[in-house]
């Protein structure tokens, strides 16, 4: 799959997949403008590299951004920068892609409804204790 921020400069190539991760804490929220949907991949070709600003958004992970146009790129964990967590609006995403999982749904805003009756819901406490020790 190919993807690219908004002004181009920053360019994407992973496997193709069709599982998307939506995020409802408050600083996905805040960084993405609602819940933060993501894909999960240990390979990724990046192209613009030099247009990438990188930002330590917490003790445990960083947030990472165009310089030129602002789009939000991807995230990753301290514990494991092998992995990104990429924007899933920056792909053109096959019909038959699906929400596999939320998670802060203890943080989910009452205005919007969950994603998906089927996908996996974690709470704070959840992920918490998936990464205790990770942080």
């Amino acid at each position: 799959m190919q993807g690219q921020c908004l002004c181009g400069e920053v360019k994407f190539e992973i496997e193709e997949t069709s599982e998307v991760a939506v995020c409802h804490c408050g600083m996905c929220r805040k960084w993405s403008g609602g819940p933060h949907m993501s894909l999960e991949s240990k390979r990724v070709q990046i192209s613009g590299e030099h247009h990438i600003q990188r930002y330590e958004s917490s003790e445990w992970g960083s947030r990472s951004f165009c310089k030129q146009c602002g789009t939000n790129l991807f995230y990753q964990l301290n514990a494991d920068p092998q992995t990104f967590y990429l924007n899933s609006q920056l792909f053109d995403f096959p019909e038959q892609a699906q929400i596999v999982s939320e998670i802060y749904v203890d943080h989910k805003p009452t205005f919007y409804p969950f994603f998906s009756e089927t996908a996996e819901k974690l709470t704070q406490a959840d992920i918490e204790k998936m990464f205790s020790g990770s942080f």
